[in-house]
């Protein structure tokens, strides 16, 4: 079974909006943009809970109540090796013919005047064109046999989880517990005993006694008596968490450990469920109350662990997202009318041993509106020293300076463009030395594979000089301008280093000493070491001068 498209129309902030699915969804954007909105729509669709309160005027699009709400969920069902696909065409039945391959649930909802509310109705179907109304029972219909939703909000109430589940979670078995059972009634006659004889009940049946025979004479007397019953036997207990070394009980008081053994719980009932039903999972903002180390912790359990099968999630963390892999990355944003981008992400299987990292690197950039794609971190350095100078803000602003480690841009590029992310290459002017010992322009074949066109000419040439990597620049600059404005591609004329040195010419000898004249050298001899160094003592007239200059043109185009 496999999650396939979304549609909501006239639905709170979605006016109309067609999303595709997977079954682990990541939804991200700015905050207020819609993203709790999303999942309750599929809430409206698939939980009872939710659903049995109805809709009102303020769940229509900009209160447009003289329009249908409608949501529309579409679900592959075509592999047949698959239980909860076998699961969903059995419950549909009539309703699916038998080579239709998807399931469309469908709910429409018309705002009543009268009553000042809309009644949900729910229909599915292999077709859009044929669907059936799904039987109801007050506000229960014949989904809810299949599908059960768990909810967890962003600051989950770890008690009130506990308590509302406890018959689910606490199951006894009476032939095991009978002889505890017995000890424990007979233990409860001897406590409510006590309690009867405690002193303060003693002497109110003796001063209620009086004023009782005054009513009536007769031979009786008053007694309080105590009825603690094994009825309630779990209703007072408490999870805690206990020290292996010792004996002592810490209570759960700490709110990263009270979500922790939340999503705990939320696992054991996922289990018990699952024997029975499709369960999805509804997952809000799971980063708050937790430490990063915490969220990475959290991060394998919900992309690793089976129970998690169908995950719809909203998050604003990078860290959550460390341990991803083949989910579908969904970006909500526009505020005045809410659109989307989404993409499948699945880590290449060249990166697979290093996930964290390319993990974190993606995690962080997607969270962006603009992202500057650098080779390594000595640009890393410099760049977020000139951006800061023209612009302390521009992290508020949403600018991400993203490294690669290398040369490899196509992850990236590939999940940026699809979420509809601006992104900008900065990238060196390399040549490489073939076998007929001349020099292949491998920067200029890089930007090449980024277009997906022969753009530049890639015709290898005689030498490997910094002037030599100048001229075949100058030959193709034209060009390499209409790249840059067309493209966001920015090559360096030569390097980094040489660019740099390039722009602050004699200055190098009165800001970096120990550069002795020579900068190129030295930032190349220890790399990030050496920039670190440099950096910190530039002065505003430098960073404007670096930053104003055409080799770094990128930092002014990311800024605009």
């Amino acid at each position: 079974m496999k999650f396939k498209r979304i549609s909501i129309r006239n639905f709170r902030n979605f006016e109309n909006i067609d999303i595709s699915l997977d079954n682990k969804n990541i939804f991200f954007g700015m905050n207020d943009i819609g993203k709790t909105n999303f999942l309750y729509a599929l809430r409206f669709i698939f939980d009872k809970t939710v659903r049995k309160n109805n809709l009102i005027d303020t769940d229509f699009y900009e209160k447009n109540i003289d329009a249908e709400i409608e949501i529309i969920v579409q679900i592959d069902i075509s592999d047949i090796d698959d239980a909860d696909s076998e699961k969903l065409r059995a419950k549909v039945k009539g309703a699916l013919l038998s080579n239709q391959d998807s399931v469309y649930i469908k709910l429409v909802a018309s705002y009543d005047p009268v009553e000042m509310e809309a009644n949900p109705i729910l229909y599915w179907g292999g077709s859009l064109n044929d669907l059936q109304e799904i039987k109801a029972r007050g506000s229960s219909f014949e989904i809810d046999t299949i599908f059960s939703v768990i909810y967890i909000d962003a600051y989950v109430d770890l008690y009130a989880l506990f308590k509302k589940n406890i018959s689910l979670l606490l199951k006894d078995n009476e032939a095991i517990d009978e002889n505890t059972f017995k000890k424990i009634k007979g233990n409860i006659n001897k406590l409510n005993k006590n309690i009867s004889s405690l002193s303060g009940i003693k002497n109110f049946e003796r001063k209620i006694m009086p004023s009782y025979e005054r009513y009536r004479d007769e031979s009786v007397e008053i007694v309080v008596k105590s009825e603690i019953s094994i009825n309630g036997l779990y209703s007072s207990v408490t999870p805690y968490i206990k020290d292996c070394k010792s004996n002592k009980l810490y209570p759960t008081s700490g709110e990263g450990r009270k979500k922790l053994l939340s999503y705990s719980l939320y696992d054991v009932l996922a289990q018990d469920i699952q024997e029975r039903k499709i369960v999805l999972f509804l997952i809000e903002e799971p980063e708050n109350n937790l430490h990063k180390t915490l969220q990475i912790a959290l991060s394998h359990e919900l992309f690793e662990n089976e129970n998690y099968k169908y995950t719809f999630m909203t998050t604003h963390s990078s860290y959550i997202l460390q341990a991803m892999d083949n989910v579908n990355l969904i970006r909500i944003f526009n505020r005045n009318r809410i659109s989307s981008k989404s993409v499948f992400y699945q880590i290449p299987t060249e990166y697979y041993e290093q996930r964290q990292r390319l993990n974190k690197e993606i995690g962080e950039a997607i969270f962006a509106n603009k992202v500057l794609l650098v080779e390594g971190q000595s640009e890393e350095v410099l760049f977020e020293k000139i951006l800061y100078s023209q612009d302390p803000l521009y992290l508020l602003k949403g600018i991400y300076i993203l490294v690669v480690n290398g040369i490899d841009f196509q992850p990236y590029i590939k999940i940026l463009s699809k979420l509809g992310i601006t992104y900008f290459i900065k990238t060196d002017n390399d040549l490489r030395r073939n076998n007929e010992n001349k020099f292949t322009p491998i920067g200029f074949m890089r930007i090449n594979a980024i277009i997906g066109e022969e753009t530049l000419p890639v015709a290898c040439i005689d030498g490997n000089t910094m002037q030599d990597k100048r001229n075949l620049y100058k030959k193709s600059k034209k060009k390499l301008n209409q790249i840059r404005k067309e493209e966001h591609i920015f090559l360096s004329r030569v390097s980094l280093e040489e660019d740099l040195d390039e722009v602050l010419g004699p200055r190098v000898s009165e800001i970096c000493s120990e550069a002795n004249g020579n900068l190129v050298s030295y930032l190349k001899e220890q790399k990030k070491y050496n920039m670190i160094n440099l950096v910190k003592k530039l002065e505003e007239q430098d960073c404007k001068a670096i930053f104003n200059h055409y080799n770094f043109a990128c930092l002014k185009e990311v800024l605009k």
